[in-house]
């Protein structure tokens, strides 16, 4: 019976089914709530990008909270502008859900693995979306750059990255995979074009002079919010080991270098395991290396992580320790599941919904370290992680 259940659910019509009757169940349980000022942060500064003001002021009169993203993306955000607010939410949650699994759908060559994906990282975009964020949405396009990639689609590579790294600014990460294919420097012009295009895109809208005043608000709060910490490797060491959070800087510069330093082996760049780690690696660096992030931000994380694990888990004998390391401490954290108490005593104060993935993250890295003596059981987990029936 069980094995039925599960079976059905890993249906792609199930799964298509499943996924979009969440986000309409999330998507008006927050409207009639009210609970949607995040929403209201992403959509409203569109007006104020029409009339020319600084976008990163506070706007009680629109939202609580002051908006930290960049002045494209309040442009864009003006697709959902005028619409009425329960089906701009809709709206917005959906391309939400629909870039992350149409991008779960080409992310690997067989059905079952593709359906294991989707559903193993679910319950973090159900958190992503009662959130109203944008985290889902991004993890798709990183996605989708490195599944251009590997279909050498290079001009449609290069405006995801663009996408990604004008909804956050470390989505540009991911930018560091075209790196590891033919003429990466041509072909990387692509990105450099569509981050030019997307970039001056406010131009659209507003005067030269305005344009300078945005950028240069948005450039200030980017610096203001960087002073904090929250569910990251840097607040990890500071609560456990009371390191000072001036020393991010130190933590984030030795992570670049220990993400950087597998490049040396330029001539595995090639290889298909070698590129599938790494952009398991990068998705869960730009999460783990980010002072700020939040909750709703692990969903890219957790994606990173469950490539590895549908691929390469074979490869350690505690693989699926890790995983139920992972799934336990990041997935179900932000759940019912673990009571408020817990959550505030110990989840909270303690950051252990990052621990899983930090540890997660040195193991895909020493893999990439040692990559010539992974190599082998790299590619046999790879072959069995294809032709096996379960997961």
């Amino acid at each position: 019976m069980q094995n039925g259940r599960l079976k059905f659910l890993l249906t792609p019509r199930v799964q298509l089914i499943l996924y979009a009757l969440l986000t309409v169940v999330v998507s008006f349980q927050h409207y009639f709530k009210g609970s949607y000022n995040n929403y209201l942060i992403f959509v409203k500064p569109f007006f104020n990008l029409l009339e020319g003001k600084n976008l990163y002021l506070e706007y009680p009169a629109y939202y609580y909270d002051t908006y930290k993203y960049s002045p494209t993306f309040a442009l864009f955000m003006g697709a959902f502008a005028y619409l009425p607010t329960w089906l701009g939410l809709l709206s917005w949650n959906t391309l939400n859900s629909v870039v992350l699994y149409t991008a779960g759908r080409r992310l690997f060559a067989d059905q079952r693995r593709q359906s294991w994906f989707l559903l193993l990282v679910l319950v973090d975009m159900m958190t992503a979306l009662h959130n109203s964020q944008a985290n889902c949405l991004l993890v798709g396009l990183m996605l989708w750059t490195y599944i251009h990639l590997e279909k050498k689609h290079y001009a449609w590579a290069g405006l995801c990255v663009a996408l990604a790294a004008l909804i956050k600014i470390y989505g540009v990460g991911i930018g560091l995979l075209f790196l590891l294919y033919p003429q990466p420097f041509r072909n990387g012009l692509w990105a450099v074009f569509w981050i030019l295009v997307l970039a001056f895109a406010p131009l659209l809208v507003v005067s030269w002079a305005d344009f300078q005043m945005i950028y240069q608000g948005w450039y200030s709060i980017v610096r203001a919010s960087a002073t904090g910490i929250q569910l990251s490797l840097m607040g990890i060491l500071e609560t456990w080991f009371g390191v000072p959070a001036q020393a991010k800087g130190v933590v984030q510069a030795l992570g670049l270098l220990l993400l950087l330093l597998p490049l040396a082996y330029w001539r595995s760049w090639q290889e298909d395991s070698y590129r599938r780690l790494y952009v398991a690696s990068i998705l869960i660096f730009v999460v783990i290396f980010n002072q700020m992030a939040e909750s709703p931000t692990f969903v890219i994380a957790v994606a990173g992580f469950m490539l590895w694990f549908l691929s390469y888990r074979r490869t350690l004998a505690w693989g699926w320790g890790l995983f139920a390391f992972v799934v336990v401490f990041t997935c179900l954290s932000a759940t019912d599941l673990v009571p408020p108490f817990i959550r505030r005593n110990y989840f909270d104060v303690y950051k252990l919904k990052a621990v899983p993935m930090v540890l997660a993250w040195l193991v895909i890295q020493t893999q990439l370290l040692l990559y010539p003596r992974w190599r082998t059981r790299l590619e046999a987990a790879e072959a069995s992680a294809a032709q096996s029936e379960g997961l």
